[in-house]
């Protein structure tokens, strides 16, 4: 009985984020978690510095998260399949960074913030034309935890970040390309 009363609470409170967030940004309930979708508007093409826009919507996000300790976020970074698998493995994975970086300067722990650069290997709509290329680009907000029923994966080697190695090449503020 009490297993049952903590399952339905864990299921409300799910409920109430999904609403909480969907106010903010798209959202959507998976078996990954809750899925807070940031497209590509939010960032200037071929950049991963985040645009007054993103940071205010990122700001309530953090008011929600802040509520919950016990989340666990993971900051993915996505993009379209224009340019070589190096230029968008770094392109996703410094907007999956930057994301991380601005919800921990909203006062979310770092230890409950990961991030991961995934290119073009997850795409959400087709590359072969400019509307679902632009679906394509985007970071997305996987919240999980035992507090709501599921948990999402931790990189044992680093908790904090998940990248692809570059042959340790500089990291560019403009990547130089039309995405």
């Amino acid at each position: 009985m009490q297993r049952k009363m903590a399952e339905e609470e864990k299921a409300r409170l799910r409920a109430r984020l999904l609403k909480q967030f969907s106010m903010v940004l798209e959202t959507r309930d998976t078996e990954r978690g809750l899925v807070v979708n940031m497209s590509d508007v939010l960032f200037d093409t071929g950049r991963y510095t985040l645009r007054q826009e993103a940071r205010e919507k990122l700001a309530r996000i953090s008011g929600i998260l802040l509520n919950y300790p016990e989340l666990i976020i993971e900051s993915e970074g996505h993009t379209d399949n224009v340019g070589s698998l190096e230029l968008n493995q770094e392109l996703s994975q410094r907007r999956a960074d930057a994301v991380r970086e601005y919800l921990i300067s909203q006062g979310i722990p770092d230890s409950s913030v990961t991030s991961v650069g995934k290119n073009y290997s997850v795409p959400v709509a087709s590359n072969a034309n400019r509307e679902g290329r632009q679906k394509n680009r985007r970071v997305e907000l996987i919240v999980s935890g035992e507090v709501i029923g599921i948990e999402i994966g931790r990189n044992e080697s680093n908790p904090a970040s998940v990248s692809a190695s570059l042959d340790d090449k500089e990291v560019f503020r403009d990547l130089g390309k039309e995405e």
